[in-house]
């Protein structure tokens, strides 16, 4: 969007919102609260606003050095594999939408290994950019 690209911006949100009902999930496991409404409201948010990050990579993805695809390749099915985690998750899970509900150990096991898809893309995503250097003009306006 005016010369820059918009999917840095925007992955904050889906990463923020799908790490954070991973949090709530292990606090319920510790026993800490018995709510489990709020993760999967915020697996909801996540995985909406995941929808829109996706659309925003696809974008710059067409705007890409052809050298850096493989790396982009990588991190895209990182997180794309993690998104398809929380939605199964959010799935076994369909019951707490709408009031609280016991977890299974399913759900909670595909939370957890979807975080850990979704840091280790977000970590390729980063060298992308800080690395390789993925959307930064070299130019000066």
């Amino acid at each position: 969007m005016f010369g820059h690209p918009l999917h840095p911006a925007v992955v904050h949100f889906p990463l923020a919102l799908l790490l954070s009902a991973t949090f709530a999930d292990l606090v319920w496991v510790a026993g800490l609260t018995t709510d489990t409404h709020i993760g999967a409201i915020l697996m909801s948010g996540g995985l909406a606003a995941g929808l829109i990050a996706m659309g925003a990579g696809m974008f710059d993805l067409t705007r890409l050095d052809q050298a850096l695809v493989p790396h982009a390749v990588r991190h895209m099915l990182a997180v794309g594999l993690a998104w398809c985690g929380y939605g199964v998750a959010l799935y076994l899970r369909r019951d707490s939408l709408s009031a609280s509900a016991s977890l299974g150990s399913a759900t909670i096991a595909l939370s957890l290994a979807s975080a850990l898809f979704l840091a280790f893309g977000g970590w390729l995503g980063g060298r992308l950019v800080y690395t390789f250097g993925a959307g930064v003009s070299r130019t000066r306006p």
